[in-house]
């Protein structure tokens, strides 16, 4: 007879999700055990082997429900009324969001993929395309007219300047996140909006 879930296996598999998520960022995923996992949790092996049977299966199933989250959040930032520019703003202030409030995973996203067996890359690697083209589509929005070829290395440098602020922004820090939302928008489409068709 299969085992029935809990009322509390999703917070667990959570509280999981965010002991790897610490423990890959700090030991690198190709070093980290799954022994090192449970104790960080304060779990038995068999506990966590309960909510995922391998290595391999906590990391998708963590990149997995954070990039859905991101593109969720960028879909509904891209739906709300507005100009482009504006959508544009709102797109980068729930990146930045959603990108702090899982920073480990948001780290872990561009970097472990490739440990995944091909497979298990493709799901992920798709969403990671989804996202890069909904702003693309964004971008054309904003600066129509350029050459198509254009639209995609702007794309990926608005991301890449998204993607690593992660790494040396603290929002403890003197700039709030408000006010860093805003400067990355501002720098992003004063050089974009230079360019001309």
């Amino acid at each position: 007879m299969p085992r029935v879930r809990s009322d509390d296996y999703e917070t667990k598999s959570q509280a999981i999700m965010d002991c790897a998520a610490a423990l890959f960022a700090k030991e690198g995923y190709p070093s980290a055990k799954m022994q090192d996992i449970a104790k960080a949790c304060g779990a038995t092996k068999s506990m966590l082997y309960h909510y995922y049977p391998t290595k391999d299966d906590l990391l998708y199933a963590m990149l997995l429900e954070h990039l859905e989250r991101v593109l969720a959040g960028i879909e509904e930032a891209l739906a709300t009324p507005g100009t482009p520019k504006e959508r544009l703003r709102a797109m980068v202030e729930v990146y930045t969001q959603k990108s702090a409030q899982s920073r480990r995973r948001h780290i872990i996203a561009m970097q472990d993929v490739k440990y995944l067996p091909r497979p298990r890359q493709m799901p992920l690697i798709a969403l990671q395309r989804a996202l890069t083209e909904r702003v693309a589509q964004l971008l054309r929005e904003v600066n129509p007219g350029l050459p198509e070829h254009v639209y995609k290395p702007y794309t990926l440098m608005l991301l890449g300047m998204l993607n690593w602020a992660d790494t040396w922004y603290k929002p403890s820090g003197p700039m709030k996140p408000q006010e860093l939302c805003d400067r990355l928008s501002r720098l992003f489409l004063r050089g974009f909006l230079a360019e001309k068709p």
